[in-house]
């Protein structure tokens, strides 16, 4: 549905890990000073936050890849709730529909632009339509897939006659009328995305420079020159005329952008930074020496062991239920990855609504029966090759998952091999890889659905394994339409269903950390891992 109608969204599921994966690849560095102190002006109610240059790269709602700079500069009308689970209204003061196909959108006065100018229904419609305008090329074109009109925006061949949604219209100034292609019942929850926030007037003068200094309704604006080239800082300051509930604590927050979080860590450490992601052997590092200034972040993500089922030596599911039975889950968490993360009983963990269900039979290590079952599908013969993205944990886990099948399964010859995560994807989805491959995947949103329709939909740009099944394809259509409380069991059914088959093999739940200073209190994490700006508290 609305997580998968466009390819380069399944380079994003990997890389807009950005913030997700990048936690797992951040391994090593040390540092000459060892602070944990805090990086700001003494005094003053200010902090500093690296980030990975990916959370900064773009900041125009259609572009943006909705990390937590973005959700502190722009608000949407819908907000999850990181302890319920349940989307819940922001901007908008109420979301409706009779047969989730229809909707009506009553959006709350006495919200404003950074720059003073009223949020209105018109606000979200010219952002939206903007970016489901084709030609303008945004990245989150796709999330409007399923919005009427779409396809006029988009049209095969040539431009399009129409620059605007016929399934977007603005019925007053505080109410928005939108019509879908089909039910869809989940829609509160992927409003909540920063891709569907507003934009003002002045974005459409110039939308280059918009993206580098966005004018937004969020609790802090971006000051200052915004995003210049080569420039590794931008200046937040708090909105004080905010009309959302979490106006901010700190008045001015410097954000630090780097190539990773190796680096940030590094300034962290270097007392620069007051509080960054960390993950590989950084966050080992920082369990040691931040105990008590370390916050743990489940990621909403799975690592899964994908198979290639246009390979004929992975037609039989016997041979997919051997591969999965002969990782063992437990030693790649707890010697790789140092405790941190949760071995695989399910396609999703907890932190994802709808998901923590032990729906993979074949999570656990049981070397007997996996013998067994490749046995009984004839045994293997050959060589074999395992594939990842490059990176260094990946690939790390990788050799120990081929160790585990040469000495599990007794597969004498095996290899690994790894490509750009943007070169991979399209040869997966072209039947050019020729053996199982380790990928991340994180949900697009909020719901078991989000995970579930990238993952197993004919079609999703990170459907890489070839799966398709009516079934399936019938319970999540289901869902869609359901009411949410029945969409969840039915996106379960389907979940249930899909794995049954072992189109791929879950190995664990990522998980990051949120590091901070000493001055800093409150630190909580965003649905996708990095702090949420508004919350923490400057001591």
């Amino acid at each position: 549905m609305f997580a998968t109608r466009n390819r380069r969204r399944g380079w994003a599921g990997v890389a807009a890990a950005g913030a997700l994966a990048l936690a797992l690849a951040a391994c090593g560095g040390t540092a000459t000073q060892d602070s944990g102190d805090g990086g700001g002006a003494g005094g003053a109610k200010t902090f500093s936050i690296g980030v990975t240059s990916y959370f900064v790269s773009h900041f125009t709602p259609g572009q943006s890849g909705g990390s937590n700079i973005d959700y502190a500069v722009f608000t949407p009308l819908t907000a999850v709730d990181s302890a319920s689970g349940q989307a819940r209204n922001a901007v908008a003061e109420s979301i409706e529909s009779e047969d989730n196909k229809v909707w009506t959108i009553k959006i709350k006065k006495g919200w404003t632009f950074h720059n003073g100018e009223e949020v209105t229904a018109q606000s979200f419609a010219d952002s939206w339509n903007a970016t489901a305008y084709g030609p303008n090329a945004m990245t989150n074109n796709y999330l409007f897939a399923d919005f009427e009109g779409y396809a006029d925006l988009n049209p095969a061949e040539g431009e399009p006659k129409t620059k605007t949604l016929s399934g977007v219209e603005v019925v007053d100034t505080h109410t928005l009328k939108v019509t879908l292609t089909k039910p869809l019942s989940l829609l509160p929850y992927i409003l909540a995305q920063s891709t569907f926030a507003p934009m003002p007037k002045a974005a459409f003068t110039d939308l280059k420079a918009f993206d580098a200094k966005p004018i937004g309704n969020g609790p802090y604006q971006v000051t200052g020159e915004g995003r210049t080239t080569g420039a590794t800082k931008i200046t937040l300051q708090r909105y004080d005329k905010y009309a959302g509930e979490l106006k901010g604590d700190a008045e001015t927050v410097e954000v630090k952008s780097y190539q990773d979080e190796v680096a940030a860590y590094r300034d962290f450490q270097a007392g620069a930074v007051d509080v960054t992601l960390v993950g590989g052997n950084n966050l080992t590092n920082a369990a040691t020496r931040y105990k008590d200034q370390l916050v743990q972040v489940p990621f909403p993500a799975v690592i899964y062991l994908g198979f290639p089922l246009w390979d004929k030596r992975f037609e039989d599911i016997k041979v997919r239920q051997a591969f999965s039975l002969a990782v063992d889950r437990d030693a790649i968490v707890k010697s790789l990855l140092r405790g941190f993360g949760q071995p695989a009983k399910g396609l999703a963990g907890s932190t994802i609504p709808g998901g923590g269900a032990q729906d993979c039979e074949f999570c656990s290590l049981d070397v007997a029966r996996a013998k067994s079952l490749l046995a009984e599908a004839g045994g293997w013969s050959g060589p074999l090759k395992l594939w990842t993205y490059q990176d260094p944990v990946n690939t790390t886990i990788l050799e120990a998952v081929s160790n585990q099948l040469r000495t599990n399964l007794g597969i004498e010859t095996i290899t690994t091999g790894t490509q750009p995560v943007d070169q991979l994807y399209p040869n997966l989805t072209a039947h050019k890889i020729d053996g199982p491959f380790l990928l991340y995947m994180g949900a697009g949103y909020p719901h078991l659905y989000a995970l579930a329709d990238q993952l197993f939909t004919k079609g999703s740009g990170t459907n890489v394994t070839g799966y398709d099944d009516e079934e399936f394809a019938s319970l999540l259509r289901k869902a869609a339409a359901a009411e949410p409380d029945q969409a969840m069991g039915l996106a379960q059914e389907a979940t249930r269903t899909a794995m049954a088959a072992v189109p791929l093999s879950p190995l664990f739940q990522p998980v990051g950390g949120l590091v901070h200073s000493k001055k800093l209190s409150n630190v909580t994490p965003e649905f996708l891992g990095g702090a949420r700006i508004a919350a923490i508290k400057v001591n």
